[in-house]
């Protein structure tokens, strides 16, 4: 039986999967291997699989136009 932080785990990554999978959907893209994954841990993990170069292209220029719009997005340094 998977002790209580294992469960926890595997909750929070699922529950975070779905989460990417709804945001990245508002905007178009696929990523058709994401899923919650065995927690790292204790903790949730999450498995984004592959894209082909087009989805990993379009994510990169979504994320780039949303730093270039909203500055708190930006990495510091």
């Amino acid at each position: 039986m998977p002790k209580n932080n294992e469960v926890d785990g595997y909750l929070a990554g699922d529950v975070a999967a779905a989460a990417l999978r709804e945001g990245l959907a508002r905007v178009g893209i696929v990523f058709p291997s994401l899923t919650g994954g065995d927690p790292v841990a204790g903790n949730g993990y999450v498995r984004l699989g592959g894209c082909n170069a087009g989805t990993a292209t379009r994510l990169a220029e979504i994320l780039n136009d949303a730093a270039d719009s909203v500055p708190r997005l930006r990495a510091a340094g």
